[in-house]
């Protein structure tokens, strides 16, 4: 075996180098998204913290037996299951924590979710947004729920086949009653 002796630099020049590269490209991909697999079964626990938002947010799941992958598909589907994943994983909550303050996050931001296999926060100075991907092939998905310091404002969902069009796009507004 044949070894480099690389004298012609400082000791230690490379390392600080590899050092600052890695705090610089660390520091980026904290302040803009943090990305984890969701737990099929259980909480998964997501943060970010970023432009002076501290954004936490947990996924709540459970499983149901939904037959094994050799099993026929059946032609009359009962749960939201897209059959990619066996046991079948549903959403049951999330919760969304902006700097301290619970957000309140509508049903129908999560209710028809399964089978989820990543989430992304991206935060962004006046709105952020979680990213819940999803499925597989003709059944994947992408679901965009995007909040700021005081509410959910929208929820998008994309067939993960689609090239990102949106198939449903549903705004959310404070309505206050007397």
């Amino acid at each position: 075996m044949r070894t480099r002796n690389c004298r012609h630099r400082k000791p230690g020049t490379l390392a600080i180098g590899l050092a600052a590269l890695w705090l610089t490209i660390g520091s980026a991909l904290a302040a803009d998204q943090t990305t984890i697999p969701v737990h099929s079964q259980g909480d998964t626990l997501v943060a970010a913290k970023a432009d002076k938002q501290n954004i936490q947010v947990k996924i709540n799941t459970h499983e149901i037996q939904i037959g094994k992958p050799s099993d026929a598909r059946p032609s009359v589907i009962e749960s939201n299951c897209t059959y990619s994943k066996y046991p079948c994983s549903i959403v049951d909550r999330i919760d969304i924590i902006v700097n301290g303050r619970s957000l309140y996050v509508p049903r129908s931001a999560f209710c028809d979710l399964a089978d989820v296999t990543t989430a992304t926060i991206n935060v962004g100075k006046r709105v952020s947004i979680l990213r819940l991907a999803g499925g597989d092939g003709a059944e994947s998905f992408i679901v965009t729920i995007e909040f700021d310091t005081n509410q959910v404002k929208r929820r998008t969902l994309a067939g993960g086949e689609s090239g990102g069009q949106l198939s449903e796009d549903t705004r959310y507004h404070v309505v206050v009653l007397n």
